[in-house]
């Protein structure tokens, strides 16, 4: 049976707001990361050149309610299949940039 990593996030994102974020800029020509939808809200990610799979998947939670603001609330859980650590880390790296909003 194949090692497996799993990690989990809850993200401020939308289902529909992830999907073109993830299979746009982020997975485009001069990304390493391909992108394939398996199903709504389920993607497979490979690496060109390396042993990489990862798949993942969103499930739509509550909205969390802050006095008259509703923010979409995903979670979003990665499970990576014979994928050496230091891919998986890289992998964090860059989708943390794509996908971190706000700050300064």
């Amino acid at each position: 049976m194949p090692e497996q990593a799993l990690a989990e996030l809850e993200m401020g994102y939308r289902d529909d707001e992830f999907s073109s974020t993830l299979q746009g800029q982020f997975s485009s020509e001069k990304s390493p990361y391909r992108c394939t939808q398996i199903a709504t809200n389920h993607w497979q990610i490979e690496q060109s050149g390396e042993v990489f799979t990862l798949d993942i998947v969103v499930v739509v939670q509550s909205p969390r309610i802050l006095g008259l603001f509703k923010l979409p609330v995903l979670q979003v859980k990665f499970t990576f299949s014979d994928t050496a650590e230091p891919l998986q880390e890289k992998f964090f790296h860059r989708f943390h940039q794509y996908f971190h909003k706000g700050g300064g």
